[in-house]
């Protein structure tokens, strides 16, 4: 049953993913033209952005086929992490723009250029739509996966940067001051610098094999020394495979290692673990092992 709920979910993804993706790429299209032809670099950056929008898609599909992939004896956690690593590159390449975003916004502010302001309004309307409309599409799928939160926050950042060029666009109608298109540029690519930036922190967290944040490693420790029996509790490994899936393993000294293992098992999954691997021994076996000046 849960292999069904599993398929059917990334059956969800995939097709949330692809509508998003067409919805993005028709749009890109359509920014691009309308930046081109007001001189506007608000529209040409939202248009930039909802680039990455499509390539965050592409690795968010093709992502999703790689951890289908059954695992093997070689990768025997199977391809989980290749949605930490789609994740990452989609926010790396997000930091990227933003670099040329701003060295652009700066000269655009030394020598600003004449910006068509209700061609620039119009254009924007359409995109907010077209954000709402991928938002409406992903929302329901971006819970759990890593990579489609990425996804998603492409999207998010899009809507604000939407509604930037929106403000922006009806000032330089109505005031005629160019200079606030870049102003408006650079607020928008601080605001995607700070969404990526905690993505990237969580992507690389799991990649170090850091415990999970929802995982108290002190108190699962604390709750295996309560055992009835438990002499010791030591090299406790607790680490995140992916977004979703965690693993443990650790070492017990027990009078009583049956007993032990029984409840250590209870406890672990009572902390949200699954997947563990619990060496229980007893105190003279242990001893004997590493006494090493024995004769």
């Amino acid at each position: 049953m849960d292999d069904v709920c599993h398929n059917h979910l990334e059956h969800q993804q995939s097709r949330a993913l692809t509508i998003a993706l067409w919805i993005a790429f028709a749009f890109m299209v359509v920014e691009v033209i309308g930046g081109l032809v007001a001189n506007s670099l608000a529209l040409m950056t939202d248009a930039l952005h909802m680039f990455t929008d499509v390539g965050a898609m592409v690795i968010g599909l093709i992502v999703l086929r790689i951890t289908r992939i059954p695992r093997t004896p070689k990768m025997s956690y199977g391809y989980h992490r290749a949605e930490v690593l789609g994740a990452l590159a989609s926010a790396l390449s997000l930091w990227a723009l933003s670099g040329v975003l701003i060295y652009e916004a700066i000269k655009r502010l030394i020598y600003p250029p004449e910006v068509k302001g209700p061609i620039v309004f119009i254009v924007a309307l359409f995109g907010l739509s077209a954000n709402f409309l991928m938002m409406k599409a992903l929302h329901s799928t971006k819970s759990d996966n890593l990579n489609l939160k990425a996804a998603y926050l492409h999207v998010l950042g899009d809507l604000a940067g939407s509604c930037g060029v929106i403000l922006g666009g009806l000032l330089l109608w109505i005031t005629k001051w160019n200079p606030i298109d870049p102003i408006i540029t650079l607020i928008f690519t601080l605001f995607i610098l700070y969404g990526t930036g905690k993505l990237i922190k969580q992507a690389a967290v799991i990649l170090m094999e850091a415990a999970p944040g929802h995982v108290d490693p002190l108190q699962i420790e604390k709750d295996l020394a309560s055992i009835d029996g438990i002499v010791e509790v030591h090299d406790l490994h607790i680490w995140s495979v992916s977004s979703t899936k965690s693993a443990l393993s650790v070492h017990l000294i027990a009078n009583q290692p049956e007993n032990a293992l029984k409840e250590a098992h209870r406890i672990i999954e009572s902390h949200g673990i699954k997947h563990m691997t619990v060496q229980v021994e007893r105190p003279d076996a242990f001893e004997r092992k590493y006494c090493y000046d024995c004769v």
